[in-house]
């Protein structure tokens, strides 16, 4: 599933090419990932213009003209794809946007100024698109329970720890991937930053000292942050806005690296169930 920093990949990549865009027309070729009917997608789409685009955990949110609001969510095989205006839609292609062109000199490759499609594709079909007025958003988005944003400033080292703490018979990684707790993390970046603290995954958060916490804490900062950097980790089906693939694999320490020697201690890279997802540690050199 694409996390934290492959979601805000796309939205910065949209934001720069088509924010300020207007929806010129919705084809709906598979109405499963609504929460609505086709026609009222297009009624409430068609003509808005896109004014901002924003983004909440692993969720994308459009922000139209009209004070309508369409959420993404990607879960495991979405994607969100600008595509040149000849491009033909593929099988896994649900939903078509097609955007009026404009001029932008922040765009990266000039797209807008032929104007293009925006694709939401999804293979496995567990991905969304949710229409919402503002009032119903926010309560939506308050009905999640979203914990803290890790680049937002009420995401203090404190913070973090109180959050973490209020569950300390949880395990780490298992508090790390809670939405509730800090939003965004996931599979990858949690065995990450596990790596990072050398703190083993299955350990119990009361058991954690306040040295290991505050790598936790640096941790969680460097790591999402040089993932997004690098575009993401497409370790699966992942690929940005412009259908390339990140290139933070190579710089994962861990994950995906079962009987690899570990690059910090030399010791073997495992691989364990742990609260039913794969997850990737050196028993070595993390404690």
């Amino acid at each position: 599933m694409p996390e934290l920093p492959e979601v805000e990949t796309i939205r910065r990549q949209l934001e720069r090419e088509i924010k300020g865009a207007t929806i010129k027309s919705v084809k709906v070729r598979n109405s499963k990932p609504l929460n609505v009917s086709a026609e009222k997608l297009r009624s409430a789409a068609v003509g808005a213009k896109i004014e901002d685009i924003e983004r909440r955990a692993k969720l994308l949110i459009f922000k139209l003209s009209n004070g309508n609001n369409l959420l993404f969510h990607l879960k495991m095989t979405g994607r969100m794809l600008l595509v040149d205006k000849k491009a033909a839609p593929t099988k896994h292609t649900h939903i078509v946007f097609e955007l009026t062109p404009f001029f932008t000199s922040s765009s990266k490759r000039g797209m807008m100024g032929g104007g293009c499609n925006l694709f939401f594709e999804d293979y496995r079909k567990f991905g969304f698109i949710k229409l919402f007025k503002e009032d119903d958003l926010k309560k939506y988005l308050d009905g999640q329970s979203y914990g803290l944003e890790p680049f937002s400033p009420q995401f203090t080292y404190q913070a973090m720890k109180a959050c973490l703490f209020a569950r300390k018979n949880k395990r780490l990684k298992d508090i790390l991937m809670d939405q509730t707790c800090i939003a965004g993390i996931g599979n990858i970046y949690a065995a990450e930053i596990c790596f990072f603290a050398g703190v083993r995954p299955d350990r119990k958060i009361g058991n954690i000292k306040e040295a290991e916490l505050k790598k936790i804490f640096e941790g969680a900062k460097k790591i999402l942050a040089a993932a997004i950097k690098n575009r993401g980790s497409s370790s699966d089906a992942y690929v940005d806005a412009y259908g390339k693939q990140g290139t933070f694999v190579p710089k994962l320490k861990v994950y995906g690296r079962e009987g690899e020697k570990c690059l910090r201690c030399g010791g073997m890279i495992v691989k364990e169930k742990l609260g039913g997802r794969g997850t990737y540690y050196c028993p070595k050199c993390q404690k």
